[in-house]
């Protein structure tokens, strides 16, 4: 017994010699693995640390195309151009560039060009890189990408798409791109080295050391991990190149520590680990025996469970079948009821067409009801090509939603939204009436002098009290909407034929950062009213809508708008200035008691301005009181009587 003892124990000896060599080497090969994770480690982070400064560059230049896009000016010019105009859109957007310091600080440091469709418009530096394959993704939010130039190696690139179209349909883009020059990383790394390289093309900088090691192919480091190479955008991938030689001194320590464990550690490991074998065979057996037991337990339950769902299938749902039981519709069935309910005709029926927008088309529309009920309403169209646009969608959407919640006397409501066959709908209030630039121009035409200032007056108090209703509104919270029209002009404020006031289109708020068409379809009061602030794409409160009131009104004094320019952009230059001193002189020749009134209205600074529509409805009525809407019902019917009795004759008998 006693030499079987010995025998074991030299066994066990033996064992745990060995197992202790074992341990030793595998811990000497444990050290040199981490000093070569080490320095992949480096050259990982080096990646990562490159790869998020140069899409942060991407993502801010997408943002600031995003920024310049939705500009109030940049919106209108795009808009308003065709194809036979867009020379002149180009020329316009250079003389911006050199001239206009709100144009110059949004550009920045980048360089920036527009693109209509496919063609390049305008660029404030050649285009050297291929814009065109940008433009079709930027219907997203915003598209930030990093390429790879052959003249100036990598460049962040940002597009965003005009919200409005031109009047061709065609979309706008703003496309900002900045160089970004390796050797900026690599000034404060130099032990770093990069490649990018897309399509076929590369470019290599970093350090003389980091460069020598993309040389150098040396057998004692070959085995050391160096480089990271991985994608940085569609097409582009990134290398990074990290000298190994600076871990070599870590894997010779490291070397020396395993050497020294051999012995007095690996031996005593070892003998262990010779004693854990043992008796983890013996409760190995133990375990088999009880997986064995846990199999066959299992395997009698399996079968226990087919043969009950054998019996359901066979016994239950086959009796229900035989009964006529209905069953429920699956998943595909109630799809497809979803869809077929979703798709139906529009109960609204056309009479005629009333104008045309860039976003939408207007008409004018009969709801007929049971026993001969009818009633007319103006039925606004999301045009049939912006429907796969998701943001003209949203605008769409927000611009009844906020309609529908103005509830007020002077102000044409929204009465219904949907969605059917013909795509998203919006109706409104039917006026019968015109609207103040048209009331404008008849009483030139057939009187031969513009609106009495009695009649200014009244009209400019029934706006201002629309505009007080909507300027001091609140959410649900009751805090403040902040509401400002921005679109205040002669086209949208509608006197109808009992001489009523009535504010359309109160769908362009601040918030929405867009500018919406007139119903007829015409642009020009944008630029004819708009404050200089707004002009200037600063921030807009509720007194730059008070300036455009008093543009409407200086307008109704003079019978023409108070400036103009022959083209787009002098008027958005005369727009950002303001009346001058001679524009104030004329229109002081026809003001008579509203000078001073029109003065403060049309002052260029805000703050010189009233503070609300309620204080300039005071001093509105401290200049001149207004005259009653029996004057403006006289003066509709005496200008637009005949035609405004067809047309009602017209609407109620459609067929």
């Amino acid at each position: 017994m006693t030499g079987a003892r010995a025998v074991v124990a030299v066994v066990v000896v033996a064992l745990g010699l060995g197992g202790g060599f074992a341990i030793a080497v595998a811990q000497r090969g444990g050290h040199e693995e981490r000093a070569r994770q080490n320095a992949q480690d480096d050259a990982t982070k080096a990646w990562t640390a490159v790869a998020e400064q140069l899409k942060a560059q991407a993502s801010e230049q997408a943002s600031r195309a995003q920024n310049l896009a939705k500009l109030p000016a940049v919106v209108q010019l795009v808009s308003s151009s065709t194809a036979q105009s867009t020379e002149e859109l180009g020329n316009t957007f250079a003389d911006l560039s050199k001239g206009e310091e709100w144009f110059q600080s949004s550009v920045g440091d980048a360089q920036a060009g527009l693109f209509i469709g496919a063609r390049s418009i305008w660029s404030s530096a050649p285009v050297s890189f291929d814009a065109v394959r940008f433009l079709e993704p930027a219907g997203e939010e915003r598209l930030g990408a990093v390429v790879v130039d052959s003249a100036k190696g990598l460049l962040a690139v940002g597009v965003a798409r005009v919200p409005q179209p031109t009047r061709n349909q065609e979309s706008g883009f703003i496309v900002f791109w900045k160089p970004m020059p390796l050797d900026a990383f690599t000034a404060s790394h130099p032990a770093w080295a990069f490649v990018v390289s897309r399509e076929g093309s590369s470019h290599s900088r970093g350090s003389p050391d980091g460069l020598k090691v993309l040389g150098e192919a040396q057998p004692r480091y070959r085995d050391l991990p160096c480089c990271t190479t991985q994608e940085l955008a569609p097409a582009v991938s990134l290398a990074v190149f990290v000298d190994p030689r600076q871990r070599v001194e870590e894997v010779t320590a490291a070397n020396r520590r395993a050497l020294g464990l051999l012995v007095p550690v690996g031996g005593g490991l070892g003998a262990l680990v010779a004693v854990l074998l043992l008796f983890l065979g013996r409760r190995r057996a133990a375990a088999e025996e009880v997986r064995d037991e846990l199999l066959r337990e299992t395997q009698v339950q399996l079968r226990q469970s087919q043969e009950a769902l054998q019996r359901l299938s066979t016994g239950a749902f086959a009796t229900q079948a035989a009964a006529g039981t209905p069953q429920p519709a699956g998943p595909l069935d109630l799809a497809l009821a979803s869809t077929q309910a979703s798709v139906t005709a529009s109960r609204y029926e056309v009479v005629a067409p009333l104008g045309e927008g860039g976003m939408a088309r207007v008409y004018v529309a009969i709801v007929r009801g049971a026993e001969g009920f009818k009633r007319t309403f103006v039925l606004k169209r999301l045009k049939a090509e912006h429907t796969g646009n998701q943001e003209l969608v949203n605008q769409f959407i927000d611009e009844a939603r906020l309609g529908a919640s103005l509830v007020h006397s002077n102000i044409v409501p929204i009465l219904d939204f949907g969605r059917d066959a013909d795509g998203y709908f919006l109706t409104q209030e039917y006026i019968l009436g015109r609207n103040v630039d048209a009331l404008i121009e008849a009483s030139v035409a057939k009187r031969g002098r513009p609106l009495e200032l009695e009649l200014v007056a009244a009209i400019g108090q029934e706006a201002l009290k629309a505009l007080r209703y909507a300027h001091t509104r609140t959410d649900d919270a009751g805090r403040p909407a902040g509401l400002v029209h921005r679109d205040v002009s002669p086209a949208n404020l509608m006197v109808s034929r009992r001489g009523e006031v009535k504010l359309l289109d109160f769908g362009i708020v601040k918030s929405a950062d867009r500018v919406t068409q007139t119903q007829a379809g015409m642009v020009k009061g944008n630029l004819f009213f708009m404050s200089p602030e707004q002009a200037r794409a600063l921030p807009v409160d509720p007194r730059s809508d008070l300036f455009s009131l008093g543009m409407v009104m200086a307008t109704a004094v003079l019978g023409r708008t108070l400036y103009s320019g022959e083209t787009m952009y002098e008027l958005m230059n005369r727009a950002g200035v303001g009346p001058t001193t001679g524009d104030l002189e004329l229109l002081a020749k026809g003001a008579g008691p509203l000078t001073g009134f029109l003065t403060k209205a049309l002052s260029i600074d805000p703050s010189k301005r009233c503070a609300s529509a309620a204080e300039m409805a005071d001093e509105l009525s401290a200049a001149l009181p207004a005259a009653p809407s029996s004057q403006l019902e006289s003066l509709m019917s005496e200008l637009f009587g005949a035609d405004l009795d067809a047309e009602r004759q017209r609407f109620s008998g459609a067929a």
